[in-house]
């Protein structure tokens, strides 16, 4: 039997907002009050600076200002990175103690969910065990960075579908600075819509997670 997977659509809403969200559900599940949850959404315009990240990766600081794009703060690993609309943010909430507590392989099982989606619209991707993410020919287009308490997890993968590539101009993904941004819109000629890639991304985490997900409910 596939362990169950309870699905949380949060639609386009601000990183603070499924931040929240996010702890409110790890508390449950770390209290035995909630199930195994994947959260899935888009967020307005932000950078998130990882625990180990510093402003070195802000290429254009009064470039984000002119933006209105905020620089927050977060507990989850990895350094510099961009949320904004046309990404599809993923933030599994799991007890690894159901996978295994070896927090390597869970990252590398984030990266093959995007991989193994990313293949089913014939882009060729792969993950880097070194510099973690996920990465075409062009570039770096799936972002990793989790943060784990009592073996729950938060934080999860960011897949870019169709953002503005604009604003990635403005930082260093993750502090690398000879490291481009790609993006499923750069990559073919017609891009599925994000809600398209969500259904065909959850599919993916379904078949690497070994688990079977609910009808996705509105939050």
């Amino acid at each position: 039997m596939r362990r169950p997977l309870r699905l949380i659509d949060l639609g386009c809403c601000s990183y603070d907002d499924a931040h929240a969200q996010q702890l409110a559900v790890r508390a449950q599940l770390i209290s035995g009050q909630a199930a195994d949850t994947l959260l899935l959404a888009e967020h307005d315009p932000v950078v998130t600076l990882g625990r180990r990240g510093d402003r070195s990766g802000i290429l254009s600081a009064p470039g984000l200002r002119e933006a209105g794009i905020a620089v927050v703060q977060t507990e989850r690993g990895g350094n510099v990175t961009y949320h904004g609309p046309g990404q599809l943010v993923a933030y599994p909430i799991l007890n690894l103690r159901h996978w295994g507590t070896d927090l390597r392989r869970y990252v590398e099982r984030l990266e093959q969910v995007a991989v193994q989606t990313l293949d089913s619209y014939g882009i060729e991707a792969w993950g880097d065990s070194e510099q973690h993410g996920v990465y075409t020919a062009r570039g770096k287009i799936a972002s990793v960075g989790i943060h784990v308490t009592h073996w729950v997890t938060m934080h999860g993968i960011a897949l870019n579908v169709d953002p503005d590539m604009e604003h990635w101009q403005l930082i260093a993904p993750c502090n690398l600075p000879d490291v481009n941004a790609s993006s499923m819109a750069l990559e073919l000629p017609d891009c599925p819509s994000i809600t398209t890639v969500r259904d065909q991304f959850i599919k993916s985490f379904a078949s690497v997670f070994d688990v079977e997900p609910s009808p996705p409910a509105r939050s």
